[in-house]
């Protein structure tokens, strides 16, 4: 007979399907990894991603975030996590500003585009469209749907895989043939004779 005041054991909740989560780091350890790993991150996102110092420090923030919230996603290597993650915050932050910007810029808002007429920028990113528009063309109906709903689409490696019925190694190892095809072809167009 157990009593109410009495706390269930975590094996008890296991037993009845409960699965106890795991506990977050200790504050002063966390501070101890920030302080560590967030001038590597915010660089990693500023050099190799282009990323604005406000929204960089922005990704790092929302990464550790992540990381306290669930510290059993981290198997071995907290440094390959963290560096993987803030790679993924990176690129995500970027698919949602493509989405958003406009064809048409504006050289009264004060966008950079002020040194190039309207009419120049607009046909540069024309030519931009159309090449690759025929890069696409030439890839195979599969590449090219993968690689539009990766990159447009924003979905991951994972809907995807599930979608064609695969597994998400697959799906990154037939991304990784299309990158490379894609580059293939759009270096043999923009080839000056």
């Amino acid at each position: 007979m157990t009593s109410d005041l009495i706390p269930e054991t975590t094996d008890s909740k296991r037993s009845r399907g409960f699965e106890a989560l795991p506990a977050a780091p200790p504050g002063n350890m966390i501070e101890s990894i920030y302080l560590e790993h967030a001038p590597l991150l915010r660089r990693v996102a500023v050099r190799k991603f282009g990323i604005p110092n406000p929204d960089a420090e922005t990704l790092v923030h929302d990464v550790f975030a992540a990381y306290i919230a669930n510290p059993g996603a981290v198997r071995a290597n907290l440094r390959a996590y963290l560096i993987g993650a803030i790679c993924n915050a990176s690129r995500n932050y970027w698919r949602s500003h493509r989405l958003h910007e406009r064809f048409f810029a504006d050289p009264e808002e004060g966008d950079g585009t002020e040194t190039l007429p309207l009419a120049e920028t607009f046909f540069d990113g024309l030519s931009l469209h159309l090449v690759i528009a025929a890069t696409l063309a030439r890839l195979g109906d599969r590449c090219r749907e993968v690689l539009r709903r990766y990159y447009f689409d924003g979905e991951d490696s994972g809907s995807i895989a599930q979608s064609l019925d695969t597994t998400p190694g697959n799906v990154n190892y037939l991304m990784h043939g299309c990158r490379k095809k894609a580059r293939r072809i759009y270096e043999e167009l923009t080839k000056v004779p």
